[in-house]
């Protein structure tokens, strides 16, 4: 499980658990102290985790045999294009192929080293200032 800012920096990784084990479990063995008043961003995986003094901000989940009402449909349009950011951030860490295929080092004490070191090249991706690029001059066509 990963904590990241709006610039995909990521603040916190939780020991790593093997791929059976549910979100909610591993969020309720890893407690986060996040500060009152903060807004956690959390996905379907995580249903019924709510942290005390955090507004969380979760899509809503479509009822069996039934249909979202307009409301909230427009509420998870809203929402999805703000929690995009950490699927951004995921996928920057997992640049490192090895956090992103299966690990076959012998011994379970491998994998929180490979994961530290991909969230830390990604960080270091990530405040780089070669990252930000700058906008292209509009091309013009002869027709």
């Amino acid at each position: 499980m990963t904590l990241c800012d709006a610039m995909q920096y990521v603040h916190y990784l939780s020991p790593t658990e093997g791929g059976r084990v549910h979100d909610k479990k591993m969020a309720d063995e890893y407690p986060l102290a996040l500060p009152p008043g903060s807004v956690l961003r959390q996905d379907l995986g995580l249903l019924g985790h709510a942290p005390a003094g955090v507004v969380v901000e979760r899509p809503h989940k479509k009822p069996p045999k039934g249909e979202l009402s307009f409301a909230q449909r427009l509420y998870n349009q809203l929402l999805s294009p703000l929690r995009v950011v950490i699927e951004h951030a995921h996928s920057g860490i997992k640049r490192l192929h090895m956090a992103a295929g299966t690990l076959r080092l012998r011994g379970e004490w491998r994998r929180d080293p490979v994961m530290l070191a991909a969230c830390a090249l990604h960080n270091l991706r990530v405040r780089s200032p070669l990252r930000a690029y700058r906008a292209c001059a509009p091309v013009k066509l002869n027709t």
